[in-house]
């Protein structure tokens, strides 16, 4: 919502707070009404009922605590209420069906086959279309089948095509447009990890049904990119042969779907760092409130580290990080606490971040002289 800049007309306070709470004083900063009120509901209540009849009143209000008063909040009263944005069907697939194509041509280029040669070839590609486009589409679901059960203010899903050569994935990702705040720290959290605990859900499966139809066997000779090890992928090759890989000259040959999968997982790693609006940021913000940022900063100086020492891919990612602003923005109510039970789910999730890392995502190997075929 665009901020108002006019003087507004100071809202009916005595009838917007009628047996809610107790209003201790009042101000009026120019484009903005600010109240100081002890509430007579916890927080949550309190704050669904003054929004309600806010809104009503054609105002749109934020909520924080009192750094004085632990029992007291203040809520703060903006002039006008968001629009319901219409849902743009026809973007939406437009993009998904580009996506689809360009993620086709990567996985028939895996294969080795000029799409732009031969474009009638490009169906080749889909065992890997089909897995990365389901653990993305399964992913981006997660956040708006929970945020529309929640009441959230999200969109569908907007798929980004970038076609090969800029790409060896064929998307970008997704985006959900967030028309305004989320309403409070519970929403935050549950609707920024419901994607990339349901992408799981199909990305696990998947890795381990792709590496059981795999291939262990020496290295190619003539210039590869290896793929990273998390702490994951590591048990995951353990379980499914038996030992360490790489190990002596030979590795495991990912095919369409294994590698599909592994990307899959490398998305959800990145998404999970506590950084901005990413996934992780949703979560940092639910459990630190404001002081998020500093975990924010803690997390872009990880990525420029490992960018300069291992891998550079971390620089890119540390930089889309940056320039995403790696704020999060508060919540329409800032003060009700998230509870014990969504607090054992972000840890859960910040060890799922733990065995996702990759220092090393994507490393070229080059060929070894004097060695063909």
């Amino acid at each position: 919502m665009a901020p108002n800049t006019e003087p507004m007309m100071p809202p009916n306070i005595e009838l917007l707070c009628d047996s809610l709470g107790t209003v201790h004083w009042t101000r009026n900063d120019a484009t903005q009404f600010i109240i100081n009120v002890t509430p007579k509901y916890p927080s949550d209540q309190f704050f669904a009922l003054l929004q309600e009849r806010s809104r009503n009143a054609g105002y749109t209000i934020w909520m924080r605590q009192d750094v004085r008063n632990a029992t007291t909040v203040e809520v703060v009263f903006i002039s006008g209420v968001p629009p319901v944005a219409a849902t743009r069907w026809i973007v939406a697939n437009v993009l998904l069906l580009a996506t689809i194509i360009s993620c086709l041509a990567c996985g028939a280029l895996y294969h080795g086959i000029d799409v732009f040669a031969h474009p009638t070839h490009l169906l080749e590609g889909w065992p890997f279309a089909a897995t990365l486009l389901g653990i993305l589409a399964t992913h981006e679901m997660g956040h708006y089948v929970v945020g529309r059960m929640r009441g959230a203010p999200v969109s569908l899903p907007y798929f980004i095509p970038l076609p090969p050569p800029l790409s060896f994935t064929g998307t970008l990702g997704a985006v959900i447009v967030q028309r305004e705040p989320m309403r409070d720290r519970r929403m935050l959290l549950d609707v920024g990890l419901a994607g990339p605990i349901a992408g799981l859900l199909v990305a696990v499966p998947l890795l381990f049904y792709g590496l059981m139809h795999s291939q262990v066997g020496p290295a190619p000779t003539t210039g590869y990119i290896q793929e990273g090890n998390s702490a994951f992928y590591i048990l995951a090759k353990f379980l499914v042969y038996g030992k360490m890989l790489p190990y002596n000259g030979t590795d495991v040959q990912l095919n369409d779907v294994a590698f599909a999968a592994w990307i899959g997982l490398l998305v959800t790693m990145f998404n999970l760092l506590p950084i901005g609006q990413l996934d992780g940021g949703h979560a940092a913000y639910a459990l630190l409130g404001p002081r998020s940022i500093y975990l924010a900063y803690g997390a872009i100086a990880f990525c420029l580290l490992l960018g300069i020492f291992v891998d550079n891919t971390w620089l890119v990612w540390g930089m889309i990080a940056t320039l995403s602003n790696p704020r999060h923005p508060a919540p329409f109510d800032d003060v009700t606490t998230i509870g014990w039970r969504r607090i054992i789910i972000a840890v859960i999730a910040l060890l799922i971040l733990f065995f996702l890392l990759t220092p090393a995502p994507m490393q070229p190997v080059p060929a070894i002289p004097g060695i063909s075929g």
